[in-house]
């Protein structure tokens, strides 16, 4: 099953173009799919703006423990990681499942990278994650776009599952949620299986490497 790694990062005042670019840097000398996010748009946004988010894809756990394995005995891995972490107020990581993802369009450029994070009513988890995995697949609003169904391996809330959605542009996100806001029954269903309203982060996709094969 796939995993990813993302380190959150929030820049130090006056820092956000150093630390975006040494993510950019650090990132690319994986071999790794992945991307590096800023974020434009968050539900708090004193605490939440210009939040820089470095993603790798792994294919498996084992592919991610040789990684790990590595990381912890190779110093210049970690001096490097700790060269962006000085410039920032704070860094943190999180390891996360796959459970679902629709594949990347061909000659897709993601430019807006939207995170949900909905939590499942009391015994509704598997519904919940079950009926998403089904409604990210067909196209919304007549644009290209890649979703995943995703789980964090450590979390406050067990019920809670992150939706991730790419676009290439905000207009076609706005396509797509016109779409989806159209669809009443998919709507309902969500509110009947979730717990409380999903929190939404935009962020712009700043570097992507896709997967080469």
């Amino acid at each position: 099953m796939t995993y990813y790694y993302n380190h959150f990062r929030k820049p130090k005042s006056g820092n956000f173009l150093k630390v975006r670019d040494l993510a950019i840097e650090s990132r690319a000398k994986m071999p790794n799919p992945g991307f590096v996010t800023a974020t434009i748009s968050h539900p708090q946004p004193a605490l939440g703006s210009n939040i820089i988010v470095s993603t790798t894809i792994f294919d498996s756990a084992e592919e991610m423990d040789k990684v790990l394995d590595f990381s912890d005995s190779n110093d210049e891995i970690l001096e490097r990681i700790q060269e962006v972490d000085t410039l920032c107020e704070s860094s943190a990581s999180v390891i996360g499942q796959v459970l679902h993802n629709t594949g990347v369009p061909e000659g897709f450029t993601p430019k807006i990278c939207v995170r949900d994070t909905v939590t499942a009513a009391d015994g509704k988890l598997g519904d919940l994650i079950a009926f998403l995995s089904e409604a990210i697949q067909p196209e919304w609003g007549g644009v290209p776009r890649s979703a995943n169904i995703s789980v964090p391996i450590g979390r406050m809330n067990f019920n809670s599952i992150r939706a991730t959605f790419f676009y290439e542009s905000l207009a076609d996100m706005e396509k797509a949620n016109m779409d989806l806001l159209s669809n009443t029954a998919m709507v309902s269903k969500v509110v009947e299986l979730r717990a409380a309203p999903q929190v939404r982060v935009v962020s712009r996709v700043v570097s992507y490497t896709p997967r080469t094969s």
